[in-house]
């Protein structure tokens, strides 16, 4: 058994945790009793944003929701990493190498289809903040840790890279001859479920991906089979702390929820909390949005006349996103069954609110 390090999603505080990776296969291979498990990697803690002046609000379409294919990964993991990049990446000598346009036009299209389920307006991509991304992968990658501070004697460290360890969501960096091949879409599949996130109760993560005011993200990656046969595996979403800045959107929803309505069964995970956030002031992320108070909530979860049991209920308002946020866990929840969320007792600008939703996990 060896452990790995590393880091979670970036926001108030920044942490990291232990993966013990140990037992199963290589490409294609199966698990057997003497060889080991493919490593699966996690995301790192959520990074907080740095006060920044109001944006000028802007009508925005409203989005359809598109959900992008998500093919299962075919060939081994050497292809399949190749098969990112234009020029490939070179980690020992630190050259994040060129991630391909193709792949950046995935994670927008994705992220911007699991927007649309929770109408929320799309957001662009900013080029001019590749860098970034990039190098903030790239040094996640050499150093086998996530995290979003890291240390000036790090390998291939960079002031840029630096900058996007600390204003974007994180994942993988891990070394390991056994570590398991991710998609984009399994990246963004597990900021949205966090169930790998060891930080109690933090659904950061996916309050970045569904903050009705990101605007804009950039996206890096990189990743390499190394001389001696061990994979390396990293990527970086900046969400936060963009150049130019962003335009707040016009016509978002009273609140967001997770999930909401029909819902991907790729993008959530029974063990998963839920979350609930309110936008009381639809032109800036702060304002009335930070003074939604869930103190005196109440929370049923039914189907039908069937309540389910909600537990570890927890409320915030920091700065993940919307700074106001309450998640809970709900038991036997099942794939194709229409569930009614009602949250009671929220006060919103002083007074008493109540909220209704339904959500369905379909395949």
């Amino acid at each position: 058994m060896r452990n790995f390090r590393l880091s979670w999603i970036f926001g108030v505080s920044s942490l990291s945790l232990l993966l013990g990776g140990c037992g199963g296969g290589g490409d294609g291979g199966s698990s057997t009793a003497n060889t080991p498990a493919a490593v699966v990697v996690t995301p790192a803690t959520a990074p907080a944003p740095s006060p920044t002046p109001s944006p000028t609000p802007q009508p925005t379409p409203t989005p359809v929701a598109a959900d992008p294919a998500s093919p299962a990964p075919t060939g081994s993991w050497a292809a399949r990493a190749a098969a990112l990049f234009t020029s490939q990446p070179d980690v020992p000598d630190c050259r994040a190498g060129v991630l391909a346009d193709s792949v950046r036009a995935d994670v927008l299209a994705r992220l911007n289809a699991i927007r649309a389920l929770h109408h929320l307006p799309a957001v662009t991509y900013s080029s001019a903040d590749d860098e970034q991304a990039t190098q903030a992968a790239l040094m996640m990658a050499a150093n086998g840790q996530l995290t979003h501070t890291p240390p000036a004697d790090w390998k291939c460290y960079t002031d840029t890279g630096s900058t996007g360890a600390g204003t974007s969501n994180l994942y993988g960096g891990l070394i390991s001859p056994y570590l398991a091949y991710y998609t984009e879409d399994m990246y963004l599949g597990g900021w949205l479920t966090e169930t790998t996130n060891l930080v109690a109760n933090n659904v950061g993560h996916r309050r970045w991906m569904l903050d009705p005011f990101l605007g804009k993200i950039s996206y890096g990656r990189v990743a390499q089979v190394l001389a001696d046969g061990s994979r390396t595996d990293a990527a970086a979403m900046k969400v936060v702390s963009f150049t130019g800045g962003v335009t707040a959107p016009g016509g978002l929803p009273p609140y967001v929820a997770y999930p909401y309505g029909d819902y991907p069964a790729r993008y959530f995970d029974p063990a998963a909390l839920l979350s609930f956030s309110v936008i009381a002031d639809a032109t800036r992320r702060g304002g009335a949005n930070a003074q939604v108070d869930f103190s005196k909530a109440t929370i049923r979860v039914a189907n039908g006349d069937t309540a389910l049991t909600v537990s570890n209920i927890s409320f915030d308002n920091t700065g993940y996103g919307v700074p106001n946020n309450i998640q809970f866990a709900v038991a036997g929840l099942a794939n194709g069954v229409t569930y009614t969320v009602t949250i009671d007792g929220v006060t919103v600008r002083g007074q008493p609110q109540s909220y209704s939703y339904t959500f369905r996990i379909v395949p």
